[in-house]
């Protein structure tokens, strides 16, 4: 028998057939999380509606592949960021739930999407997958705290990721990533291009550049880039001009200013 909760995300009477499909799937994933790895939901509903809504999302784009549906149904959370992700009013993932004001984001949204970024941006698929089956296998039948799953996900995966829970449990950090200025050094052919983060959150950096000739260059830089602080230069190692620089070009990070993610500066959003 599948028990249908009262959470957000319960549609016991849908419709369509993708809602129900995500209904039933969602509830089936309730007997890993938590009923199989036993988090505390009444402490830390992300471990648990969170851990299964990124699941839900990763099903229903395989099993509705090739529809308008399952093509966009994992960017979800991330178009939900500007409606939920509001200065003064969001809360952190690890506020007690019986204080959130907005649970479908709390609770079930950002945690996905959290997950999602930690996947495919931070990671890579390999490396995160591997993590969490080795935390989903050492906590079967076990009662992980926030604390454990943060340790599996550094041995397994072989990386420091304090910076990343700072910013998405504890805190509401904003990633605000700009491309500041674009020079050439006089006394040689070389591009610098200058970087910032104008946010509080720190994620790794995807630039594209332009070439004056037509081609194309992506650059993708790791974490430790902000090691010395908030502004990072990056030399372009080829020597023709550049005529266009973007940061996050495939819009896959929850930047709250896109107008400065272009050199030269746009007067609105770049279009995807």
């Amino acid at each position: 028998m599948i028990s249908i909760d009262r959470t957000p995300t319960s549609t016991p009477n849908a419709g369509t057939r993708e809602d129900q499909q995500w209904v039933i799937a969602h509830e089936f994933g309730h007997e890993w999380f938590p009923m199989i790895v036993g988090s505390n939901e009444r402490l830390y509903p992300w471990m648990d509606e969170g851990f299964n809504t990124f699941i839900d999302l990763g099903n229903a784009a395989s099993y509705f592949r090739g529809t308008p549906y399952g093509d966009s149904i994992e960017v979800h959370p991330l178009h939900l960021y500007v409606d939920h992700a509001k200065p003064g009013e969001e809360q952190p993932l690890i506020t007690n739930p019986t204080q959130v004001r907005d649970l479908f984001w709390v609770g079930y949204q950002k945690p996905a999407l959290m997950m999602q970024t930690l996947r495919y941006e931070v990671l890579g698929k390999d490396r995160f997958d591997k993590a969490f089956r080795e935390y989903i296998k050492a906590w079967a039948f076990r009662h992980p705290t926030p604390a454990d799953f943060f340790s599996m996900m550094r041995d397994e995966s072989g990386m420091d990721l304090d910076w990343f829970w700072r910013g998405w449990i504890y805190s509401t950090a904003r990633v605000d990533q700009s491309v500041d200025s674009v020079r050439v050094e006089s006394d040689r052919p070389e591009t610098l291009v200058s970087l910032s983060n104008r946010g509080t959150m720190v994620l790794p950096a995807e630039m594209s550049l332009l070439f004056a000739d037509g081609s194309r260059s992506t650059v993708k830089l790791p974490i430790e880039m902000w090691n010395l602080g908030s502004v990072f230069v990056y030399r372009v190692p080829e020597t023709k001009r550049v005529v266009r620089v973007e940061v996050d070009p495939r819009h896959v990070l929850p930047d709250v200013n896109r107008l400065n993610n272009v050199w030269p500066r746009q007067t609105s959003p770049p279009v995807r």
